[in-house]
């Protein structure tokens, strides 16, 4: 207590009751507050078909598609309040996704907001939803989805603990056509993270499969891959070595 302060138990009674039942009021007011901003939390509507919306739309889906997927956005934000994305009906919120991008192909929102922004959630059933919707939709634009499904990889296996989705995803990058550009990080995902999960073998089988044959061409990744084979076997060798010892 510093010099010259009073000690609360000498302050009188009525004053130290008035008080504590200020104090009391504040915390009840907050606690109801809450409860009722929860209790007022409007839940996600499921959507209209796509053949609707398209057909409202008079010709201009990609505007539409972009207006559906902004409210779905701002759907978080009822009365001044922002809520928890735990609050969302995930399998209706998919839906919601899936009708706009079958509005409006081609574009990148519903897949974005699905990796950037619904993927906060901390409940992990809602979470394999939605990592499991941007696996889905990868295929039908890899070319424009490839930045998505990469992040949904990193996603599934730190957050969602889930190994077996996060290779899978990262397979279907390695499988790429030539046809599809995307940089070589993300070819080589798969392997990349066998080697993170220590699976050095199948990470170097991998590797040394695509040297055997013609698909890689570029210079630089192959200096990579041939650079990153040593580098796992050098590893797998150590490994080998500390438990024979």
């Amino acid at each position: 207590m510093r010099r010259g302060e009073r000690p609360l138990t000498s302050l009188p009674r009525p004053l130290l009751l008035g008080f504590m039942l200020l104090f009391a009021a504040q915390i009840l007011h907050h606690h109801y507050a809450r409860l009722r901003f929860e209790f007022d939390y409007q839940q996600l509507g499921k959507p209209f078909s796509a053949t609707t919306y398209r057909g409202m739309s008079m010709g201009s889906e990609q505007l539409a598609g972009h207006l559906l997927a902004i409210r779905l956005q701002l759907h978080d934000s009822q009365a001044g309040q922002y809520f928890s994305y735990d609050q969302i009906d995930y399998s209706i919120l998919v839906d919601w996704l899936n009708q706009i991008t079958m509005v409006s192909s081609g574009t990148e929102y519903p897949m974005l907001l699905a990796s950037r922004v619904y993927t906060t959630t901390r409940d992990r059933e809602r979470l394999r939803l939605i990592l499991e919707f941007i696996q889905r939709r990868f295929d039908d634009d890899p070319q424009l989805h490839w930045r998505r499904l990469a992040e949904a990889s990193v996603i599934a296996k730190h957050k969602l603990e889930d190994l077996d989705l996060a290779l899978s995803m990262a397979k279907k990058l390695a499988q790429q056509p030539k046809s599809v550009q995307m940089p070589h990080w993300a070819r080589d995902f798969e392997f990349l993270l066998l080697a993170e999960m220590n699976e050095l073998e199948s990470a170097i089988a991998i590797i040394q499969a695509l040297l055997r044959t013609d698909a890689v061409t570029d210079p630089d990744e192959k200096r990579f891959l041939e650079g990153k084979l040593l580098d796992f076997q050098q590893k797998l060798f150590e490994s080998r070595q500390s438990s024979q010892n």
